[in-house]
Order: C-alpha cells, then sequence, then structure tokens
C-alpha cells in the first residue's frame, strides 16, 4: 500500500481513498499575470508522478488543477492590486487578455514539459456565482460576517486554525505580509469576498455590492464542485501551506462541516544557487528559459534526485550530473533486452515508501545492465520520461529543420508535415514546443 507525508497531521500515513480505486486530487494552479517558472515546474511535475503512478497501480484519477484570473492580490494579502490587473495597467490590456495569454503559456508548458493535462482546468471568473452562493452558506452557518461590503470569515470560530502550518496565529501574521485592516473582528480573519473600488477593472454584483472574491474561496468552490467534499488528496507548493490551505480548510469547514481533503501534500521549494528563486535577486528561471537549453527529461532527472518535500537546489552541478544521468539511460535502453526481471516489484516498493524517487533513480543506475525494454517503459510511463535514443545531425538535416521552421512562419503546414515526416524516417523526432522546435533525438 502506497504511504505518503501528509502535511495536515504532519506524518507519514497509508493512502486510503475515499472510493476504492477512485483518487480525486487537486493541485492549485497558476495565476496567471506573467510566465510560470521553474518553481512552478516542479509542484506540477511532481504531482503529474503521483498521478501517473496512481494510475500505473490501477486507480482511476480525476486530476483538477485550477486557472487563477480574478483575486490573487500583490502579496497574497486582503489588500493591494490584483495581480493580473497591476501588469493589464502597465501594458494597456484587459485583465482577460493577461489571463489568456498567460494561460495558453501555462498549457504549452505543460506539453512541453510531458505531463498529462488536467481533467478539468476551472477558472475562478467563470465560478463566481458558485463563491456568492457558498459564501452565503458560510454568513449563515455563523463563519462570516460583512462590514461596508467586504465579507470576512471568522478564524475565531475554526478552533483547528493553524493546524496544517503547525503554528500559532499571531506567528503565522507576522511572517507574511498582512497590514491591519480596521473592518476585521481579527487581524487573522481573512477576506471571502472584498469590495471593488471605482477603478477596479474586475468586479461583479454580489448581496453585498460590486466586488469581487478573494484569493482562498476559488479553490474551495471549485474543488468541491469538480470533485465533492472530501475528497483524496488536496496538492501545491509549500508555500501555499500558510495562509492559502490553511484558509481553504477553515472556510471549507465552515460551509460543509466536513474536512475538505484528507491528505494535503506539498512540494518543496525551488532554490537558485541556494538562494529562494526571485525577480530582485536576478535568479528568476521561466520554464521556457530552461527549456531552450535542456529537455523536459533532463530536468525531470535533475528533480528525481532530492525527495518530493525537500528544497530542491537548481545549480550547474545538479543540471550537468542530470544530464549524465540521461545520457547513460538512453544508452541503456537501446541495449535492453526483452527478458524478465524483478525490477517492477522493487520499485514499487519503493514508490510505495513514501514516492521515493532519488532511491529508484539510484536502483536504476545500480542495474542498467540487466533492465529490459519493459522495465524502461514502466519508468517512462510513471516519471514521464521519453528517453529517446541520440542521434547526431547531418549538416543536411539541420537545414532541413530551419526550412522547417520557416515554413510553420509561414503558415505553411503542408510543408512543414512533410520535412517532419521526412526527418522521422531516419529516427529524428521533433517537438514543437512554445520557444522552438526542439530535436529530441540528437
Amino acid at each position: 500500500m502506497l504511504k505518503i507525508y501528509n502535511t495536515l497531521n504532519h506524518k507519514k500515513e497509508e493512502f486510503k481513498p475515499v472510493k476504492d480505486k477512485k483518487v480525486g486530487i487537486y493541485v492549485c494552479g497558476p495565476t496567471v499575470y506573467a510566465p510560470s517558472h521553474l518553481g512552478h515546474a516542479r509542484t506540477w511535475i511532481f504531482f503529474d508522478w503521483l498521478r501517473r503512478y496512481l494510475i500505473y497501480k490501477g486507480y482511476k484519477v480525476k486530476f483538477v488543477q485550477n486557472i487563477t484570473d480574478v483575486g490573487h492580490l500583490v502579496g497574497d494579502a486582503d489588500e493591494g492590486e490584483d495581480k493580473i490587473e497591476k501588469i493589464a495597467k502597465v501594458e494597456g490590456k484587459t485583465p482577460a487578455e493577461i489571463a489568456r495569454t498567460y494561460e495558453k503559456a501555462y498549457f504549452e508548458n505543460l506539453k512541453a514539459l510531458n505531463i498529462l493535462k488536467p481533467d478539468n482546468s476551472p477558472r475562478a471568473t467563470e465560478n463566481i456565482q458558485e463563491m456568492i452562493d457558498y459564501i452565503q452558506v458560510l454568513l449563515k452557518n455563523g463563519y462570516a460576517y460583512e462590514v461596508s461590503g467586504n465579507v470576512y470569515f471568522d478564524v475565531s470560530k475554526f478552533t483547528s486554525y493553524g493546524k496544517l502550518s503547525s503554528r500559532k496565529t499571531e506567528e503565522a501574521l507576522a511572517e507574511t505580509r498582512v497590514k491591519k485592516d480596521s473592518l476585521k473582528k481579527n487581524q487573522a480573519d481573512f477576506a471571502l469576498w472584498l469590495k471593488a473600488q471605482k477603478n477596479h477593472l474586475q468586479k461583479w454584483p454580489s448581496p453585498w455590492g460590486e466586488g469581487y472574491p478573494g484569493w482562498h474561496i476559488e479553490c474551495s468552490v471549485m474543488s468541491e464542485k469538480d470533485l465533492g467534499q472530501p475528497f483524496d488528496i488536496h496538492g501545491g507548493g509549500s508555500d501555499n501551506i500558510f495562509p492559502h490551505h490553511e484558509n481553504e480548510i477553515a472556510q471549507s469547514w465552515g460551509y460543509a462541516q466536513k474536512p475538505l481533503a484528507y491528505y494535503f501534500l506539498h512540494s518543496g521549494m525551488l532554490l537558485v544557487n541556494h538562494q529562494k528563486m526571485s525577480k530582485s535577486l536576478g535568479n528568476f528561471v521561466t520554464i521556457e528559459n530552461a527549456l531552450g537549453q535542456l529537455d523536459a527529461d533532463t530536468i525531470k532527472l535533475a528533480f528525481m534526485a532530492t525527495g518530493w518535500q525537500k528544497p530542491f537546489n537548481w545549480e550547474e552541478s545538479a543540471i550537468s550530473e542530470a544530464k549524465k544521468i540521461k545520457e547513460r539511460l538512453v544508452r541503456a535502453k537501446m541495449e535492453a533486452q526483452d527478458i524478465k526481471t524483478g525490477f517492477p516489484t522493487e520499485l514499487e516498493a519503493i514508490l510505495d515508501d513514501d514516492f521515493n524517487a532519488p532511491k529508484v533513480l539510484a536502483l536504476v543506475l545500480t542495474h542498467l545492465s540487466r533492465l529490459s525494454h519493459r522495465d524502461f517503459e514502466i519508468l517512462e510511463e510513471i516519471f514521464g520520461l521519453k528517453l529517446l535514443p541520440i542521434v547526431k545531425l547531418s549538416g543536411k538535416q539541420k537545414e532541413l529543420i530551419k526550412e522547417r521552421e520557416k515554413a510553420r512562419e509561414k503558415g505553411d503546414f503542408k510543408k512543414a508535415d512533410i520535412i517532419r515526416k521526412t526527418l522521422e524516417k531516419k529516427g529524428i523526432i521533433l517537438e514543437d514546443t512554445p520557444i522552438g522546435t526542439r530535436v529530441l533525438t540528437e
């Protein structure tokens, strides 16, 4: 049986789904106002691995990952500018134009990283009425209050507040950028609905006047709508623990008097040269930039070397090692035989113990010479790898690729497809990514 570390109870627990052999997973998706970075990629890749592994084990998985296109304010607080509106004003576009641009880029990133597409990707802006209805239930149940067009959740009504983050409310607030709000009964209370100022671009009518939803209410509403309550696994990066997931747990209990989900999983933070990734430090690595230098397999193999909960340091030594491992795996796969081994049984035992990817990688590298074709198929199936053979391009083949790119730019997709098929006959596979064509076999 799979045992996994559950942040909610702060220990490794046996995974028991609500419905036998059916699993509901909700992972917090992107706020679509800027290019996604490698920190996002690490979270998405881990939950893709987990989803793939559950499917491999025979579970029917429903995987939901939302699109936050309103309500996520600068500083993750209850005041300040909406992140999307801020960019929209700078670029002279509508919030919807900004959101759709980066939503499209997000889906392109998933494809380029060979991550399975979510079964559903609900947009916050398309669930506003459901959020209003949800908030009305919280008011009726006595867990929320309205002040001057704003609706807040009263954390004093939920005695388990702080369980997920293991921090006292005062300490948690001190570590986040929360300004004192005179409208709140308690400073820990958080916004469910915010009154819109005249210059606010996205606003909707409600029983409390024109406004927009708070960031936290969105995920509770969309997850409950798609998966019911309680569902099995709620996931995200470790930065989602407080206040986002802590607040989701509180408001979801206030709504239904039931848990939101039974397992809360949080992937570790991504560091760049042992520092937290940030634009101000100049160490911000977008997924597109990373894919311009590395293939998806190499990125995933680098992440496999560190436990999923632990911080991962993105540095040259880790990248270099991942490149070497990729070469070894590709070579071994080409030389693999159709023989039966005990590898799949060992692999499952390791992954069932808190999804120990580093131990799997060590096992694979130790027994490379005895792995069968099926072993490599299983490895690719669970970890979303392709491990295509390495082929050196001739000068003529490189020219054909350039010719194909020009044809695509001109919209001559018939010619581009003919060139692609010509190269495929020579064992050269091309993949079109958001930043251009990648030669997967070179």
